[in-house]
């Protein structure tokens, strides 16, 4: 039901996603997808969200903190460069905009997780030295969700390692001279 759901975003849009063509796609019944998601933008989100964040995983213990944020950014640069995320998120944020429970789903679920791990890795970076003391893990990650939305839509012609690059030069970086 999700490959089928990711499949018709790409090939359709988020506006063309309905209950019953993801049921015909998947060949399930449409009371189905009402009893385990209720709507569409419950679905649309438990398709996008889906990957696990494999690079982060990867990093071994005693990493610097400049590996662990860059495979982090990897991360949360390549689930925003599937085609199905690509077309489904912009849809799927409008509804998360009218709908509060949805949106709380999705922090409770899926953003709350990377959030607290943000938090755990800046944290540590900051008592380690290697970041200034008052920075905030959590509003880095959204700085960079909504930067990275921004740039996926203005930037089509960069590869995925054009994005990272520069979200993790921004970050550790700035933008002062040196």
């Amino acid at each position: 039901m999700l490959d089928a759901t990711a499949a018709l975003l790409v090939e359709d849009g988020y506006e063309a996603v309905t209950l019953a063509a993801v049921a015909r796609r998947a060949r399930v019944g449409r009371p189905l997808l009402y009893q385990w998601w209720g709507t569409k933008a419950a679905l649309v989100q438990e398709t996008l969200f889906r990957r696990d964040p494999v690079s982060a995983r990867a990093i071994a213990p005693g990493a610097s903190f400049e590996e662990t944020f860059t495979a982090m950014v990897r991360d949360m640069v390549g689930l925003q460069l599937l085609p199905e995320y690509r077309r489904g998120m912009p849809g799927l944020i409008a509804d998360m905009a009218c709908d509060p429970d949805l949106q709380d789903e999705a922090e409770r679920r899926f953003i709350g997780p990377v959030r607290a791990r943000y938090v755990e890795v800046f944290g540590r970076a900051s008592e380690s030295g290697e970041i200034g003391p008052d920075v905030d893990g959590a509003l880095v990650l959204d700085t960079l969700r909504g930067a990275l939305t921004t740039l996926t839509l203005t930037r089509p012609a960069w590869r995925e390692d054009d994005f990272v690059d520069y979200l993790v030069r921004l970050v550790l970086d700035g933008i002062r001279a040196r």
